[in-house]
């Protein structure tokens, strides 16, 4: 049966791969948070970047806990920050926030297999060897979401999620504290630990 609209309106804004892990303490707090991109097109070119907040509640972060984006390519983070992770409160309202340049990363790999258990990103620069790992990985949904279902609230986005039981962020080999909690995701609940692989988003018509 052909679609009813099989081209989807608006303006595309970038389109890639979007994981995650969100860690809490006990009371609900973030205690490490941390948005990796591998972006396929977007206006600023394709590249990778890493978006890490160690200690979110400090403006510096530590030497173990750091606060920092690295990227392959520069003007593609700057271009994230300002369109994309600044729409995002729970990155916005970060102390570190205003403060973050991007800094270069030296490499940046996959690892794991995301139809398995197991799946990694490796990132190394500025004397830090990042790693984000998900674990006990659920079947993927399918999902196309309306502007008011996105965290920017400025998009619609058409994504692959599959979601994981188990995540962490490891820095220059020591495990980042926290837990994963839960979140509501096109109105199921999941975890605050997420692969997006084929995530497109869309600025709708009159919204640019």
């Amino acid at each position: 049966m052909p679609l009813s609209m099989p081209i989807t309106p608006g303006t595309v804004d970038w389109t890639g791969e979007n994981p995650g892990i969100l860690l809490k303490d006990a009371s609900g707090a973030f205690t490490a948070m941390a948005l990796f991109f591998r972006v396929a097109w977007s206006p600023a070119g394709q590249g990778q970047v890493l978006w890490l907040y160690g200690s979110p509640g400090s403006r510096a972060g530590t030497p173990a806990a750091p606060n920092v984006v690295l990227a392959d390519n520069i003007e593609l983070a700057t271009y994230l920050k300002s369109n994309f992770v600044g729409r995002l409160g729970a990155f916005r309202d970060v102390p570190a926030f205003e403060g973050m340049a991007p800094r270069l990363a030296q490499v940046v790999r996959s690892s794991g297999d995301p139809m398995s258990h197991r799946y990694a990103e490796t990132i190394v620069g500025e004397g830090l060897s990042i790693e984000l790992v998900w674990e006990d990985l659920e079947p993927p949904r399918a999902l196309e979401l309306t502007p008011d279902q996105v965290g920017t609230g400025a998009h619609t986005m058409f994504t692959l999620l599959v979601p994981a039981r188990s995540a962490q962020i490891i820095v220059n080999g020591h495990p980042l504290p926290g837990q994963l909690g839960t979140r509501v995701q096109a109105g199921f609940e999941t975890t605050t630990a997420f692969l997006y692989f084929s995530e497109t988003w869309v600025i709708p018509p009159g919204a640019e």
